[in-house]
């Protein structure tokens, strides 16, 4: 999957109908509670997600700035949820 975003595209690993709906009931709890900590914990867990393991991720994410970073997770979140979650860095 293919998630394009203001920093570039990036190829993300396709996932199955199971595991989308168990990362959706994550993701519904996450956005919920609005917690700062549990959403950067689920950037993180989207990151492993889509690009298989950190150094995959690192190698992917590397060069952007912590706010860019932020960004692109949220889009790839919401492209594997089907989501449009706007812009939740303030920036």
């Amino acid at each position: 999957m293919i998630v394009d975003t203001n920093h570039g595209e990036f190829d993300c690993r396709d996932i199955t109908r199971k595991e989308r709906r168990a990362f959706y009931k994550r993701v519904k709890e996450v956005f919920t509670s609005q917690d700062l900590s549990q959403l950067h914990e689920l950037g993180d867990e989207f990151a492993l997600l889509a690009f298989g393991d950190d150094k995959k991720a690192e190698e992917v994410l590397s060069g952007l700035t912590a706010v860019q970073e932020d960004e692109v997770l949220t889009a790839i979140i919401g492209a594997y949820m089907g989501l449009d979650l706007g812009n939740l860095t303030g920036d």
